[in-house]
């Protein structure tokens, strides 16, 4: 007997949270995680005042770039447009990456073959938020010295790059991985670089 369509709506979506259990428990695990780590932030002591680098990064910030684009009007500006831009290449190349392992896109596509086609993209992406990153740094060292957002961008930034070629991108173009370790892994990856897109951002509201 067919069940009308909107009768089949409940075990459609009771289905679709069994297949998808274990990248929801993921998730779940996650934004607890990241709701009891970031908040502690407001009253903590930050790496520059805890390791005594406070005058080291002052003097970073007097070097001739930190100054050249702190009494320019228009090049921090200009250098930060690019810098989003290289995030928006970044976040589009990660974003495809994990949607097919999550099963979601592209499910013509081997993991393999989409990786081959993000992974220029991903490459370039990341240079471009290195190039135009340092120079924003070296013209703000004194506000991110005591800046939360600035550390915890900088720890996820180092953390997503190890895990995105050591572990996902392993994953990707290995044969006989299970559905569940593959949700695994693509909700994670996309934890690690929404923590670094929501760090950075942060950045110029906080400190």
């Amino acid at each position: 007997m067919n069940l009308p369509r909107v009768a089949q709506r409940p075990r459609l979506a009771a289905r679709w949270i069994v297949g998808h259990r274990c990248a929801l428990t993921i998730v779940i695990l996650v934004a607890v995680l990241w709701w009891l780590l970031l908040p502690w932030k407001s009253n903590a002591v930050t790496w520059c005042e805890a390791f005594g680098w406070v005058d080291f990064y002052r003097e970073m910030g007097d070097g001739w770039v930190g100054r050249t684009i702190g009494e320019s009007l228009w090049l921090f500006p200009v250098i930060e447009v690019v810098h989003l831009f290289g995030l928006a290449i970044l976040g589009g190349s990660v974003i495809v990456m994990d949607l097919r392992l999550l099963g979601v896109g592209l499910k013509g596509a081997s993991p393999a073959r989409v990786l081959a086609n993000t992974r220029p993209w991903l490459f370039v992406g990341l240079i471009v938020m290195i190039a135009t990153g340092v120079p924003l740094f070296l013209s703000e060292t004194t506000k991110c010295c005591f800046n939360h957002s600035f550390e915890v961008k900088i720890a996820s930034l180092f953390l997503a790059v190890l895990y995105t070629f050591a572990v996902r991108n392993r994953i990707a173009v290995r044969e006989g991985v299970s559905t569940c370790a593959m949700q695994g892994v693509a909700v994670l990856s996309l934890g690690l670089w929404f923590t670094v897109a929501a760090a950075g951002r942060w950045i110029g509201f906080s400190g």
